[in-house]
């Protein structure tokens, strides 16, 4: 049996919900609200299987994630060697209560910092606006399914301001909201803009660690349990740099990373079409019930 075959198996409640509006342990629901929802727990557990390692095979043949740990280590070695970035304050030792599953063959447990060369947050304080400036002074409300949306009121600065407030952006950058609405992601895409203290961003080490496997992780339902443990406030929840320099991960080998990638791709566009079928029979649904009640008050 396939992993995905049993997690069909062992969550066919999920399953159910997303036929007949049923919402396990969360009574009953209208159908499209339990399709719907149905829909999203499926997502939840493709994502997790994903982390976890359960959603493709391992290969012997792939190189260990612990001699791609050597070689992240070797080149952020080289890059502070040349000025370009600092090097790492020490990490504490990731403890047992931190890895909440055993490891696949050739996986290993890291901190998110190990496999970045800069994580940062932006500007604690408001920059000066310039009404049609040049850059969009962005937040984590901005970042949403890996995209920087820049929208109507999103503030802009003149190049002055970006100057005195850039990041270190580029290609390897993921950008994750840590401040109200917790985890959304965008990928840097040599967008105009300066970061605001709600979007923290992160520069992996780059052609070794996969920024979509890392969105991935930060996508999946283990991310927000994390999150929301280390967050500090109570109506609008804060997530500190520490919180997200010390996020244990399981990281695979760069090869099975892609492989994972492109699996959950492929079982996300599924989810979407199986979306997609039950909202066309709820509407269908309810145009033949519309149809009967206006014969019936004929």
């Amino acid at each position: 049996m396939s992993a995905i075959q049993q997690l069909i198996t062992e969550h066919m409640d999920i399953w159910t919900a997303a036929d007949t509006g049923k919402r396990s342990g969360r009574g009953r629901a209208s159908g499209n609200a339990g399709s719907v929802y149905g829909v999203k727990k499926l997502r939840e557990l493709i994502l997790e299987l994903a982390v976890r390692g359960k959603l493709v095979a391992q290969d012997a043949n792939d190189e260990p994630a612990c001699e791609l740990l050597k070689r992240i280590q070797a080149e952020k070695a080289k890059l502070v060697a040349e000025g370009k970035i600092k090097k790492d304050k020490p990490l504490a030792p990731i403890g047992d209560d931190e890895k909440p599953f055993e490891l696949p063959q050739g996986w290993i447990f890291v901190r998110l910092r190990e496999i970045a060369t800069h994580l940062g947050d932006g500007l604690h304080g408001t920059p000066i606006y310039t009404a049609n400036g040049e850059y969009y002074f962005v937040n984590g409300n901005n970042l949403k399914d890996g995209k920087i949306v820049i929208k109507h009121e999103t503030k802009t600065v003149d190049v002055s301001e970006y100057e005195k407030h850039k990041k270190p952006l580029n290609a390897s950058s993921i950008l994750v909201s840590i401040n109200g609405t917790l985890g959304s992601v965008g990928f840097y895409d040599r967008e105009p803009i300066i970061l605001g203290k709600s979007a923290c961003y992160i520069n992996l080490v780059q052609e070794k660690v996969s920024k979509y496997f890392v969105k991935i992780l930060i996508d999946a339902p283990s991310f927000m349990e994390y999150a929301l443990k280390n967050a500090a406030g109570t109506t609008i929840k804060n997530l500190g740099l520490k919180a997200i320099n010390y996020l244990p991960i399981a990281l695979p080998p760069c090869s099975e990373q892609h492989r994972i990638v492109t699996k959950v791709d492929e079982l996300m566009s599924l989810c979407d079409q199986l979306k997609t079928r039950v909202s066309q029979a709820n509407q269908q649904q309810q145009t033949i019930a519309d149809v009967l009640v206006a014969q019936a008050v004929e």
